[in-house]
């Protein structure tokens, strides 16, 4: 039988080589170099013309093998509990104006930070349980924990409320992990609690401030921000200087009740937007609504620009309660990893 792969060792008896992630031994002493790929007969099948690092190679293919072995096991969940897998459009030629998302604008049209417009046309439809896993587009800067494309994962149940999606959450994650602790640098986080606080005693807690009652000018100075930046950006810098990190070190946090304008697409009650953010190691990977399904709260929020979004939403959607999920994130602390 020809078998055939990388050589990434040559003694003088003896050749080892490399192929989908597993070692083999040729009983010979290979007439060809490290990197070259040979079949078992020592015929070389293609020379390596680059300096090659197996050491290097194999990291990024054990990674790599990981996600995409995660991606297969998501797929996996959703179907055991009966979703529907939907694919969404990616480039469009209109697009909702969200607050704090940048959207990348090409020639041919607009790029969908999200699948959300489109998932919920799909509910109006009448679908009730459906998921999508694709790559969105955010024009942020890039760090260890942003990309301008990413992997996002998201669902949304018709007639359920967020903390059925949160235990949804949790539980997919306990299925990725294969274990209710989660191991992520010298964290071991308890995935069988869920800790639930609201935004404005996130900030009493953490920063000692009233959100709704502060001064300005003496915020920005104590915590050392510069620009000229209304409220809500205030306490944006103040959450990612000295709050976000310090969210989730021993098991899953989930920060609810936003400031009314934070909404974007999720319902606002008593004054708040029905929002609820994940927080795991420090690290945001959900945020999921309680879905506003009124077609007047929503136009009066966006400017109709997807006018088959807003014929969606006037034809009625039914209560429902979905989910965004940065997967590129979750992978990253499943596989203890130091950034995306």
């Amino acid at each position: 039988m020809r078998v055939f792969g990388r050589i990434v060792k040559v003694d003088k008896k003896s050749t080892l080589l490399w192929n989908n992630g597993k070692y083999f031994e040729l009983t010979f002493a290979s007439s060809h170099t490290v990197g070259d790929i040979i079949d078992n007969k020592d015929n070389l099948i293609t020379q390596c013309y680059t300096q090659y690092s197996h050491e290097k190679d194999k990291k990024r293919f054990d990674i790599l093998r990981a996600k995409f072995l995660y991606l297969k096991k998501i797929r996996k969940f959703f179907e055991n509990l009966d979703f529907l897998e939907v694919s969404t459009p990616k480039l469009k030629k209109s697009i909702l104006d969200e607050t704090n998302i940048s959207i990348m604008k090409t020639p041919y049209g607009y790029l969908t930070p999200s699948p959300e417009a489109e998932i919920k046309k799909l509910i109006s439809l009448g679908f009730d349980k459906i998921f999508e896993l694709c790559f969105a587009y955010r024009d942020d800067y890039e760090n260890k924990l942003h990309k301008k494309e990413f992997l996002i994962l998201e669902w949304y149940r018709a007639m359920e409320e967020p903390q059925k999606i949160m235990d949804d959450l949790i539980e997919l994650i306990k299925y990725l992990n294969n274990n209710d602790k989660l191991l992520y640098r010298d964290m071991t986080i308890n995935l069988n609690k869920i800790d639930y606080i609201t935004y404005k005693e996130l900030f009493l807690q953490y920063a000692d401030i009233n959100i709704d009652n502060f001064n300005p000018q003496k915020i920005k100075k104590t915590f050392n921000i510069e620009g000229n930046i209304d409220k809500l950006e205030i306490l944006d810098a103040v959450f990612g200087l000295k709050i976000e990190k310090k969210l989730g070190l021993n098991n899953p946090v989930v920060v609810y009740n936003f400031p009314a304008p934070r909404a974007a697409l999720s319902k606002i009650e008593n004054g708040y937007a029905k929002r609820y953010e994940l927080y795991i190691a420090g690290v945001e990977l959900a945020n999921c609504y309680n879905e506003e399904n009124s077609y007047t709260a929503i136009k009066k929020r966006f400017k109709n620009r997807d006018k088959i979004f807003f014929e969606a939403i006037k034809k009625g959607i039914p209560q429902s309660s979905g989910i965004a999920v940065g997967i590129d994130r979750v992978i990253m602390l499943l596989s203890n990893l130091p950034q995306i």
